[in-house]
């Protein structure tokens, strides 16, 4: 499991370039209303889920289309060899006009979903609020980043949000000023997923925000055999988390926001590629 740190209240603001602190306001002024689908990997029932789903219904509209069950850890697969099972879902979330779906499928089926068979007017797509966080190669197999990046795929501004392990406390005190802020700064583009981790649970508030980059975050898996079927029993390893780092954010106390891409070309290992390989490469 990731390290604890220990809260703390006062900081030298000149070590810390890239730290931001929330104003609390309720709502941005001038923003106008958007129309919002939100999407998670916990599942249609989920706490997480029911508080972005009351903080986003402040700015706008809201859809909510869901897994009906658990999909943690499920990557960005997609289901074609199954059936897609739709259950309407009225009544599940607080607040005014919220439209709610599960699907029988994964996170990003459920975006897919929403968009072309249920045919709904998106302008962007939050994924969350996820029982755990995502940071470093987390996102490889997270459900909730998943979520999020099929919205970026599908061309709508896309934020990925996770809170510590049972724990979503500072998430809902935060929350509302945080979207606040993003949605008025008008910073949420089609190109990058946000990734939005709030600090250990440890720390009762946080100490405000940090602008990170992936860390390292590998999940060392520890196969145990129980009458004759193996179970993945694994935990978080130590990584290479210098400040700056999304993991160092959520230890120290931060939130984390990390501009994540779709394309994964590593442009300058492709340089070295066309210099050394004897074919054409155009």
């Amino acid at each position: 499991m990731a390290a604890r740190g220990h809260h703390h209240d006062s900081h030298d603001s000149s070590r810390y370039p890239y730290r931001y602190h929330i104003r609390q306001t309720a709502q941005a002024p001038g923003v106008a209303p958007v129309n919002i689908l939100l999407v998670n990997d916990d599942g249609i029932e989920a706490r997480g889920l029911a508080i972005l789903a009351r903080v986003m219904a402040e700015h706008g509209r809201v859809f909510v289309v869901a897994p009906h069950s658990q999909q943690s850890a499920i990557g960005h697969g997609i289901t074609i060899h199954e059936p897609i099972r739709l259950h309407e879902r009225p009544g599940l979330f607080e607040g005014e006009g919220i439209r709610a779906w599960s699907l029988e499928a994964k996170p990003a089926d459920c975006v897919k979903f929403a968009l072309y068979a249920l045919k709904l007017d998106v302008d962007i797509v939050v994924s969350g609020i996820n029982d755990g966080p995502n940071l470093g190669t987390d996102i490889i197999y997270s459900g909730t980043l998943a979520g999020a990046s099929e919205g970026i795929i599908c061309g709508k501004p896309s934020m990925a949000v996770s809170s510590d392990f049972g724990s979503f406390d500072t998430a809902e005190r935060e929350l509302p000023a945080l979207m606040a802020t993003l949605l008025s700064a008008d910073v949420l583009s089609a190109e990058n997923v946000l990734n939005i981790n709030f600090p250990a649970c440890s720390f009762e508030r946080s100490k405000g925000i940090q602008l990170c980059d992936m860390g390292e975050r590998p999940f060392i898996h520890d196969f145990v055999e129980e009458n004759g079927v193996y179970w993945s029993k694994g935990g978080w390893g130590r990584g290479n988390n210098p400040q700056g780092s999304d993991v160092w954010a959520y230890e120290n106390g931060y939130i984390s926001l990390s501009p994540i891409q779709i394309n994964r070309t590593n442009y300058a290992y492709m340089e070295k590629l066309r210099a050394r390989l004897p074919i054409s490469l155009n």
